[in-house]
């Protein structure tokens, strides 16, 4: 298999891989792959080497910064939702372990405060708490 070729599948293999990673990270070495497959026509595997790490770390510190702004997801404060009311988007029932909630656009796995109140999808709920990953609610 001649160089170009093999830097050619290499920056779409890592391009591909991209898609399934939640970073934007592997992209960078894809593009830097490309770059050594247009040098290997003209010149040596060293120098191909060197042209795919310049390259792909170069795009890494230069956008690192940038891509992290864009990655960064929204910081609630849990405080925040505490007392509002929420609407219950999949059934609440603690005892099959079923129950979201949407508040503020987000969505949370929801509990009842009483395990033997079933709330119904539609119903409008209070939160009580936050625990962990999940939030306590009463019907309003």
């Amino acid at each position: 298999m001649e160089a170009w070729v093999f830097w050619l599948i290499l920056g779409v293999i890592l391009m591909v891989a991209e898609i399934l990673t939640p970073t934007f990270f592997i992209f960078w070495f894809g593009v830097g792959a490309l770059a050594a497959s247009l040098v290997s026509l003209y010149l040596g595997i060293y120098v191909q080497l060197i042209v795919f790490g310049v390259v792909s770390i170069v795009l890494v510190l230069l956008t690192r910064r940038l891509v992290q702004h864009w990655e960064s997801p929204r910081k609630i404060h849990v405080e925040e939702i505490v007392g509002k009311v929420a609407l219950v988007i999949e059934k609440i029932d603690n005892k099959s372990g079923t129950g979201l909630v949407k508040i503020n656009g987000d969505i949370w796995r929801a509990f009842s405060e009483d395990d033997e109140e079933i709330i119904e999808k539609g119903e409008h709920v209070k939160i009580l708490r936050v625990e962990g990953a999940h939030v306590v609610v009463k019907r309003v």
